[in-house]
């Protein structure tokens, strides 16, 4: 006589990782606590003693089971598949093996997905950075503790498309016949609009169930973190065709999920597409432009500034105008040359006054951003260098919306990143051209301390009085340069004791040779 069924079943998908797997395996059932559990571990082709490793577990404890997957595709949505089709609980969750969940976790969002009748609970997951030891919890997956209606325009689910941190009643998954597509990346947007759009009630947890542990060295990231790879971005189309494909029915769901797909999708790549190479950047833009275009106009029309100009230039512009759209719409408002000025408004630069429309008009967006004392304004480091406890930075500025005013000086601070307080500041004019060139006074010896980590960042004032004391405006971060060194990976300023580095966001950024940052 077969074992009674378990309330709860938890997949673990693993290739080749015998190491972290039964970290993973024992925080699922720290997560439940007690009988009622069965971890269900998916060996998805593994080459190496993974199989193994699995199978002692299971013969360590009865609530472990183990299914062989002979081939491996590269994603996980078949083995997830095959878990899904094999569980026995009356709830599912997943768990990856190089994650965790906290202890007592599963068991709570259990108790709360019963006691509000809903159909999925879900709690918050926080990023675990390998190499720092740093806990950041997910914006995306911060819950109040209350149910959330089905999926609609404005629904906080459209960013929490993983699908783990979260218990699914399986009868809901089973009788829609809901499945991860195989084969490609993101697997898990189809699969979590599928859920999100079915379930009659969405319970939430308001605290941390689940640690993703992400590792950002060049050459180790997980699959998904591998966005230098135009594979990674063609998969990310591919789900989000999947997307479309479920919502053919729901046509008051396409704005919001195009909307979702412009501000966080298609951002993840293009906001650092000048950091790329030249074949990237044309694949890029053709794949983009390719799965754009198929995008009824009225939606494309409905989106904001600078959202609508970018999906503009990508389906209709030039690479170099597109290119400099993806800059403008995800990352602070990157201009390479100033706005023109035309009929009382602000209009995109790379475009002539006779191919310009509505999605090139901009003025709305800049009298917003002076409203909130921004300005359109890019700097970025041309050069730099080191003799000890100095630093030299040339740099440039480009005046985007004119907001620079005569006789301009540029005051360069670097930040400490882990208390935001500056630890060197200099002040410099600005040329006719928008070149500056400061040097910076490190702290002590000029060597920073182990671990630390310094932004550059920079301000403006203005005045044709000499003597009048110009405060710099609001500081905003100092882009790295174009340079190869720079966009692949660091490089050390010659007798500083440092190495520069471009961060996720293009900025530029310092930290002690040999550390972390």
């Amino acid at each position: 006589m077969g074992s009674p069924a378990p309330l709860l079943t938890v997949i673990c998908n693993v290739h080749d990782d015998p190491d972290r797997l039964p970290r993973a395996v024992a925080s699922a059932l720290a997560a439940w606590e007690g009988p009622g559990i069965e971890v269900l571990v998916v060996d998805d082709g593994s080459t190496d003693d993974t199989g193994a490793v699995a199978d002692r577990l299971a013969a360590a404890d009865e609530r472990v089971r183990v299914l062989h997957r002979g081939s491996n595709d590269g994603a996980p949505g078949a083995p997830r598949n095959l878990g899904l089709d094999d569980a026995r609980g009356e709830w599912v969750a997943f768990v990856d093996s190089d994650d965790e969940y906290l202890p007592g976790t599963l068991r709570r969002l259990v108790d709360r997905a019963v006691d509000a009748d809903a159909d999925v609970a879900a709690g918050a997951v926080a990023r675990y950075n390998e190499r720092t030891d740093r806990v950041t919890p997910l914006p995306a997956t911060a819950y109040t503790s209350g149910p959330v209606g089905p999926l609609a325009p404005g629904s906080p689910l459209w960013l929490d498309t993983i699908a783990v941190a979260k218990v699914l009643r399986r009868s809901l998954l089973d009788e829609l016949r809901i499945r991860f597509p195989e084969r490609i990346l993101y697997e898990d947007q189809p699969f979590t609009v599928a859920v999100w759009s079915a379930a009659r009630r969405v319970a939430t947890l308001d605290e941390v169930v689940y640690h993703w542990y992400v590792n950002n060295v060049a050459g180790e990231e997980s699959i998904t973190a591998r966005r230098h790879e135009i594979d990674n971005f063609h998969d990310r189309v591919a789900a989000n065709r999947a997307i479309d494909d479920q919502l053919v029915g729901r046509p008051d769901l396409a704005a919001a999920k195009l909307d979702k797909f412009v501000r966080h999708d298609l951002a993840l790549y293009a906001k650092d597409l000048d950091a790329r190479e030249p074949a990237y950047r044309t694949a890029f833009l053709a794949a983009a432009s390719d799965y754009l275009a198929g995008v009824p106009a009225e939606l494309r029309a409905g989106l904001e500034q600078p959202y609508r100009l970018v999906v503009r230039e990508l389906v209709d512009g030039t690479p170099e105008s597109a290119l400099a759209a993806c800059l403008f719409a995800f990352r602070s408002h990157h201009v390479d040359r100033p706005l023109v000025r035309r009929s009382g408004g602000w209009w995109w630069p790379h475009r002539p006054a006779a191919g310009s429309t509505a999605d090139h008009d901009l003025t709305a967006l800049v009298e917003q951003l002076h409203t909130q004392g921004r300005r359109v304004r890019t700097t970025r480091c041309t050069a730099l260098s080191g003799d000890g406890a100095r630093l030299r930075l040339r740099g440039s500025v480009v005046d985007g919306d004119d907001t620079l005013g005569a006789s301009p000086r540029v005051t360069v601070v670097v930040v400490d990143r882990a208390t935001a307080s500056p630890v060197a500041t200099a002040s410099a004019a600005v040329g006719r051209d928008g070149a500056f060139e400061v040097e910076l006074d490190l702290p002590a010896s000029g060597l920073p301390p182990a671990d630390v980590t310094w932004d550059l960042k920079a301000g403006y004032a203005s005045g044709l009085r000499r003597f009048v004391a110009r405060r710099p405006g609001p500081l905003r971060p100092i882009e790295a340069p174009p340079a190869d060194e720079l966009a692949d990976g660091p490089a050390t300023v010659p007798g500083a004791g440092v190495e520069t580095y471009r961060t996720r966001n293009g900025n530029l950024s310092l930290r002690s040779v040999g550390t972390g940052g």
